[in-house]
């Protein structure tokens, strides 16, 4: 059973709804762990409080990858609204890894336009902390808004849902050779260009993280654990080098898939949807060896299973299990993670769908050590002041947050900019309206 959309607007009907789901969520009416600081281990950098946000990919690009006006209007909302420290969106590191023409792309001609970005965000949230995601795409990649996969193997359930063909090439291993020193190269540019950190993205079937599954693939890059986690290291090995005290090496990490073994990572081997922490603990205690000290954690894959890494009300599905169970194991994943490694600043996730009560819940995650800071990902979208309403006013405003109604998802999924049509209506309305005008 899916379980009941969210309608909890007592604290007693939503404890009641844990109750009736399973689940327990954490819990505190002490908010003032939130807007304590956390200084990023082994550097000068230092979260302004423990309220982030996400990259959230506005997919609002100028054709070469420099922000656009819409990447501006939303960095700068997001910079005034209070969080502790603003993570920007997927940003492609080759032309052939952009998911679309509108996907940011670092390179040496448009470094202007990211060090005004991270200067205007640096500007307006008082000096909260900016990481620049970095990626390739990988199977998702449509440089031309034309699909143009890249694919470390074929992986039969993303092939469906994707419909790539069975004879489509798969990457050479000469190809995988050549990304470490282009992410490296990045992150470079990353620290010229102002920003606090770098993020080596290894999440969502994205190409890192489908190379963690790649269990049939002949050569260096797949079979082993070994060879299957390489060119991730290899990266952050890569990064690493540009690392200082005012400079971090991050990553957006997804240890489990909840997709089945063999086509999934971190999965029991009996193909089931039972999680098996083995190799994704290796593989996190070798990211810190190498010298990764932020994590943003995430499960799942928007493309293949979107209810385990963002719980939502309304989607392309009515989802298999209760949505409080959804935002449990995402919670319960960011705790496994903490302890696994201590010296990573780790923070988590889940926390948008619950609407008026991801404060308690936020607070209750931190105080109990199971994350150093709550996420928010949807919720900037529609509510980019959301931080300073929880710090200053104890609570959200239950006419901004977000709804979970993937509206902005159905936008992304069009290759057309995105934010939320519900809340910033102005400009996202209008938009909405002509992608779907029988809605």
């Amino acid at each position: 059973m899916s379980g009941a959309r969210f309608t909890y607007r007592t604290e007693e009907e939503f404890f009641a709804a844990e109750a009736r789901d399973g689940v327990s969520l954490p819990w505190s009416r002490d908010l003032s762990p939130l807007a304590e600081t956390v200084t990023v281990a082994d550097s000068d950098v230092t979260l302004k409080n423990r309220l982030t946000i996400h990259p959230m990919e506005g997919f609002d690009s100028t054709p070469d990858g420099a922000p656009g006006e819409l990447t501006m209007r939303r960095i700068r909302r997001m910079a005034s609204g209070g969080a502790g420290l603003l993570w920007v969106e997927a940003t492609a590191v080759v032309e052939e890894g952009r998911t679309s023409t509108g996907q940011l792309r670092i390179h040496e001609k448009n470094l202007d336009a990211f060090r005004h970005l991270a200067e205007e965000a640096h500007r307006l949230s008082d000096g909260a902390p900016v990481i620049l995601q970095l990626t390739h795409s990988g199977r998702f990649s449509r440089p031309d808004n034309t699909p143009r996969p890249v694919i470390s193997y074929h992986n039969p359930v993303m092939n469906e849902k994707m419909d790539i063909p069975s004879d489509w090439p798969v990457v050479t291993d000469e190809y995988l050779d050549s990304l470490p020193e282009k992410f490296g190269a990045a992150a470079k540019m990353a620290k010229d260009a102002g920003f606090d950190g770098a993020d080596i993205k290894c999440c969502h079937k994205y190409l890192f993280s489908e190379l963690l599954s790649a269990y049939d693939r002949p050569g260096r890059y797949g079979g082993s654990f070994e060879n299957r986690t390489r060119l991730f290291l290899d990266a952050i090995r890569a990064a690493a080098v540009h690392r200082d005290r005012h400079f971090v090496l991050a990553s957006r990490f997804g240890p489990v898939e909840m997709i089945p073994h063999p086509w999934g990572f971190g999965m029991a081997r009996d193909g089931s949807l039972t999680p098996d922490w083995e190799e994704p603990d290796r593989l996190y205690r070798l990211m810190h060896d190498g010298g990764v000290r932020l994590v943003d954690m995430t499960l799942g894959s928007p493309y293949y299973n979107p209810h385990v890494n963002r719980p939502y009300d309304n989607g392309g599905y009515e989802p298999p299990e209760a949505r409080l169970a959804g935002v449990s194991r995402l919670i319960d994943a960011a705790a496994h993670m903490k302890k696994t490694v201590p010296g990573i600043t780790l923070i988590g996730t889940g926390y948008s769908y619950l609407r008026a009560f991801a404060p308690q819940v936020a607070a209750g995650a931190v105080s109990a050590g199971m994350a150093d800071a709550a996420g928010f990902g949807r919720m900037a979208f529609a509510y980019p002041d959301f931080a300073r309403d929880i710090l200053e006013n104890g609570t959200l405003d239950a006419s901004k947050v977000c709804l979970t109604c993937s509206k902005c998802t159905a936008m992304m999924r069009k290759l057309h900019a995105t934010g939320c049509p519900i809340r910033d209506r102005e400009v996202y309305l209008p938009m909405y309206k002509e992608l779907f005008p029988k809605e």
